[in-house]
C-alpha cells in the first residue's frame, strides 16, 4: 500500500469523497495528509515514508490502524469532532493491538533468601 492509497480509504471513510472519488470537503487534506500519515507511522513505531507514492511496508495490525489514526488527526484539523471522536477510539484500540508483544513469561521464583518472604 502507498500514501495515496491510505488517503483514499481515509478519505472514504470520512465521507469525504463523492461518487465520482472527488474530494467534496477540502482541498488542503491532501497538502496535510502526507504530514499526518508519518506521524501516524511514528507513533506505531514504523518508518515513515518520504513521498505518497512510497510503498508503506509495516505489519498487519499496524496496517489495520494506520487509516483509522490518519482518519482521527484529519477529523481533527477539519473541525469534524463527532469523526474525531469515532475514530480516535477505533485507533486507539488498533493502536494497542499493534505495540502489544506478546512474550512468554517463565514461571520462576525470585532468588529470595530463605525466610525473607
Amino acid at each position: 500500500m502507498t500514501g495515496y492509497d491510505v488517503l483514499k480509504k481515509v478519505l472514504n471513510l470520512l465521507g469525504y469523497v463523492d461518487s465520482d472519488d472527488k474530494v467534496t470537503h477540502d482541498s488542503g487534506l491532501y497538502n496535510r495528509s502526507f504530514y499526518i500519515i508519518n506521524q501516524i507511522l511514528a507513533d506505531l513505531n514504523q518508518a515513515e515514508i518520504k513521498g505518497m507514492n512510497d510503498e508503506i511496508k509495516i505489519p498487519q495490525k499496524s496496517a489495520e490502524a494506520l487509516p483509522y489514526g490518519v482518519a482521527m488527526l484529519l477529523a481533527l484539523v477539519s473541525g469534524d469532532n463527532n469523526k474525531n471522536h469515532l475514530f480516535a477510539e477505533i485507533y486507539n484500540s488498533k493502536r494497542s493491538a499493534a505495540l502489544c508483544q506478546k512474550e512468554i513469561i517463565d514461571d520462576k521464583m525470585p532468588n529470595v533468601a530463605l525466610g525473607e518472604i
